[in-house]
């Protein structure tokens, strides 16, 4: 009485359309949680205290909001200026922007001194302090 949901289909091989949706959502979702929780704590620990408990609501909604609103209108731009894409063109997309992301990732990760140069620059300020 319940339909097969994977392997099952409409042809011999089985319909991939439910497989690749529910692992996109799976992955759109993991990315969003976990980039969602790194930009909040780059966010939140600048604050003071106080701002923090009265703004965190603020920043975490309008955020969020912003920040889909955002990928909305990217998505929407992209496809109108390229049409409509297939999954080998969607696919070269996502490879592309991963490197985007990597290249950027990396070069902001030599931006963050490591353990012995914090070390010494917290020296030094407290011996230019004292």
């Amino acid at each position: 009485a319940f339909p097969k949901l994977i392997g099952g289909g409409g042809d011999a091989n089985g319909d991939p359309s439910l497989n690749m949706v529910a692992s996109a959502f799976l992955v759109m979702k993991t990315m969003e949680f976990s980039v969602r929780r790194m930009l909040d704590e780059m966010v939140y620990v600048p604050l003071d205290y106080e701002s923090r408990f009265l703004g965190k609501e603020v920043i975490g909604v309008l955020g969020y909001r912003f920040g889909k609103s955002a990928a909305s209108l990217a998505l929407s731009a992209l496809t109108s200026s390229f049409g409509a894409m297939g999954l080998r063109e969607l696919s070269y997309f996502a490879t592309g922007a991963a490197g985007a992301w990597l290249g950027t990732a990396w070069r902001l990760g030599d931006l963050v001194p490591t353990r012995v140069q914090a070390e010494e620059a917290y020296e030094k300020m407290k011996k230019d302090s004292a």
